[in-house]
């Protein structure tokens, strides 16, 4: 097991010298502020998430991710507000993030676009003292690097009872995320990267029980492949959905959510991965638990969202 701590720690180390990733949940179609700062809002209600994922499981240092967002709508559903705090550790690399969210919400013909920002920090720590380091004079490998980072982002959302599509960038800069002395004649750029994600999706009535929920995410990254998620949802009598989603770096996902009331929801996947790896892991497993309940001011929109 060692060696697959050794192994994640590096490549946590490799994404920190080159590119730095950001973590991506297999619920995210129940949890859209995560891709999108223009999400903010568009339930017209205030709904807290809380979202635990383990990836890779049996591997030590494997990926753990977890999330919380909250959101609300506003000033007659015309403004939406919103919050998200992530940490995400990797072998002896480990990111907090805390953002908020601002979107303005149009109502239209069709449904309600709305345009979104979101700002705040990621603080990042690597402890190479975990490591077992053969050359001690390596400065990318010794000590304990702390880094904290600003950044904004920005994002397009349009949705009504029967579709949503939507457009982000919700990080901007390409900040630097490891220091090094390069007076010693190390050098090291080390840089944030910036993603830009696209989503849709629509609901497909089949009978007055049952209906097909299609949807996509696709992720462009700088200096790095273009990645897609590919979901076919079923609903069943508005209570229970089942699905399976298929991602490009070989994951097949089975998701699923249940509505136990109006108020409590709970989500669930498991990635099996089909990649050299898979003899070493059981998979991934994610579980997402999410608050619903409408505020004083909550007024009934037939143009707000009902699925998603």
């Amino acid at each position: 097991m060692k060696k697959f701590l050794l192994t994640i720690s590096l490549i946590g180390t490799v994404l920190m010298a080159s590119a730095q990733l950001r973590p991506l949940t297999s619920t995210y179609p129940f949890n859209g502020l995560l891709t999108n700062p223009a999400y903010a809002g568009s339930l017209n209600l205030l709904s807290v998430i809380a979202v635990h994922r383990e990836q890779w499981i049996n591997i030590e240092g494997a990926p753990v991710f977890q999330a919380f967002t909250a959101h609300s709508s506003f000033n007659s559903n015309r403004v939406g507000v919103g919050l998200q705090a992530t940490r995400d550790q990797i072998g002896i690399t480990e990111t907090v993030s805390v953002y908020g969210s601002y979107a303005y919400k149009i109502k239209t013909g069709f449904g309600i676009l709305a345009m979104g920002l979101q700002g705040g920090f990621d603080s990042r720590q690597q402890d190479f003292t975990e490591l077992t380091v053969f050359d001690q004079d390596d400065q990318l490998l010794s000590g304990v690097n702390n880094r904290m980072t600003p950044n904004f982002g920005t994002g397009i959302y349009f949705a009504n009872p029967h579709m949503y599509a939507g457009f982000s960038v919700p990080y901007i800069l390409e900040n630097k995320t490891l220091l090094v002395d390069e007076a010693d004649g190390i050098a090291a750029d080390s840089r944030e990267s910036r993603y830009y994600y696209i989503t849709g999706g629509v609901i497909f009535p089949i009978n007055d029980l049952i209906k097909l929920s299609p949807s996509i995410l696709l992720r462009a990254q700088e200096s790095n492949r273009f990645a897609y998620d590919i979901t076919g949802m079923v609903i069943f009598d508005q209570i229970a959905y089942a699905g399976i989603s298929y991602r490009n770096s070989k994951d097949i996902t089975f998701i699923g959510q249940i509505i136990l009331n109006e108020n409590f929801r709970v989500g669930y996947a498991y990635d099996a991965n089909a990649s050299e790896i898979t003899t070493e892991t059981s998979g991934s497993h994610e579980i997402l638990l999410n608050y619903r309940i409408k505020l004083r001011n909550y007024k009934k929109d037939p143009e707000c969202p009902v699925y998603f």
